[in-house]
């Protein structure tokens, strides 16, 4: 064992999930000396002993902040250490680090590989504007990749907030053939509301998505990009192989084509680290099946309380319904796609029992005529102004 470095390097593969072979032969080892390490609680000392230095007792602090959390900046070590009571100058610091820069470079960051079925990683790309339907429109693609077979499913959307979080992750599934163990996410604000005390706080609506589908979410460690470098190659890979130079008129027709392309091309193509394509290593992924299981409610959800003339409103439209829900708070569900149901109580409330406020001409001349004179408009506090991006549900582009 040459450096501390090492030590700390066998252990943190061997708690990723790499076996006892695979870290012996990426660090070129014995397995004996291996398994030795991974089993030993303290770091190995050798026969000769080094004189003591005033940097030893801030060795295992920084050994974790290089090891754990990536940190190989001198500098920032330096202020740290110094902050803790550390007297000593800068140059053995950064004679001391040296090694571990080398390892960290060569051997730690080797890409983490999962088992079958282990783990998914997904992230947003904000792929930039672009006109739609005569508009202009942020375009945004949802790229979800498994590890082990580094089988990718994508689809482009005009939003990212949580509720296109999770029918893409439901439209992955199906693609996919199934659910994995757990889903790696960026720290998304609409997955998490952030960390306590670097814990991470999951989202309640989230944190009930995913034991419906029952994988454990995980987020990645602040700027710890590599994390999820398979998703970031990934993105980057459709980007250049597909997006650039790909014509459409409608966001349901380049989902089309990139369905076919993730098909015929994308799925297919060689992986330079596994070796195989990805559809090759997919029959090896231990997916748990969803075939059985209701499809997850991905709705717009909001309360409105019933106006005592029976009226409410949403969205800026006025909606009438049976006297008998006077006063009541309702809830309203609207799905991506723009489709509203309306309930109370659990029940819903029927077409016939509820009909659009029809406004009078004269109101509507009134209100144009506000419109031209530049005056403010006037804003029911019920309204939700929560801006709702069509998305095209995904049916298309499941493989044969």
């Amino acid at each position: 064992m040459k450096t501390r470095g090492e030590f700390f390097m066998i252990k943190e593969m061997y708690k990723r999930g790499m076996s006892i072979s695979d870290i012996a032969r990426e660090l070129k080892m014995d397995r004996k000396t291996v398994k030795k390490y991974i089993s030993s609680a303290t770091v190995p000392t050798g026969k000769k002993r080094k004189r003591s230095s005033k940097l030893d007792a801030f060795k295992d602090y920084i050994d974790r902040r290089m090891m754990e959390d990536q940190v190989f900046n001198s500098e920032k070590i330096l202020s740290e250490i110094k902050a803790l009571g550390y007297q000593g100058g800068k140059t053995i610091l950064k004679d001391y680090m040296q090694p571990f820069r080398k390892q960290a470079k060569k051997k730690y960051t080797v890409r983490y590989e999962t088992l079958p079925g282990q783990q998914m990683q997904v992230d947003w790309k904000e792929v930039g504007e672009v006109i739609l339907d005569g508009r202009k429109v942020k375009l945004s693609m949802f790229v979800g990749i498994l590890g082990y077979s580094r089988m990718k499913y994508a689809a482009f959307t005009l939003s990212q907030d949580q509720e296109h979080v999770m029918q893409c992750l439901i439209n992955s599934f199906k693609y996919l053939g199934g659910v994995p163990s757990s889903v790696l996410f960026d720290n998304m604000r609409t997955v998490t509301d952030g960390r306590d005390q670097g814990i991470v706080k999951w989202n309640k609506r989230f944190s009930e998505f995913a034991a419906y589908y029952g994988f454990i979410p995980k987020a990645c460690r602040p700027y710890r990009a590599q994390t999820k470098g398979k998703v970031e190659r990934a993105i980057q890979y459709i980007m250049n192989n597909f997006y650039n130079g790909t014509k459409f008129e409608s966001l349901e027709e380049l989902n089309q084509l990139l369905f076919r392309w993730l098909d015929a091309v994308g799925n297919r193509k060689r992986n330079e680290t596994t070796g195989y394509s990805p559809q090759e290593r997919w029959t090896e992924e231990k997916l748990q099946p969803i075939h059985d299981k209701k499809e997850y409610d991905t709705s717009y959800i909001s309360f409105r309380k019933v106006h005592w003339d029976s009226s409410f409103s949403y969205k800026g439209e006025h909606w009438i319904l049976s006297s008998k829900y006077a006063g009541k708070e309702i809830l309203v569900k609207e799905s991506l796609a723009g489709s509203i149901k309306i309930f109370y109580q659990g029940e819903e409330i029927g077409i016939q029992q509820r009909r659009k406020k029809i406004i009078p001409f004269s109101e509507k001349i009134k209100k144009k005529q506000t419109v031209v004179v530049g005056a403010p408009q006037p804003v029911s506090v019920e309204v939700d102004t929560r801006s709702l991006s069509i998305y095209d549900e995904f049916t298309k582009g499941e493989s044969s």
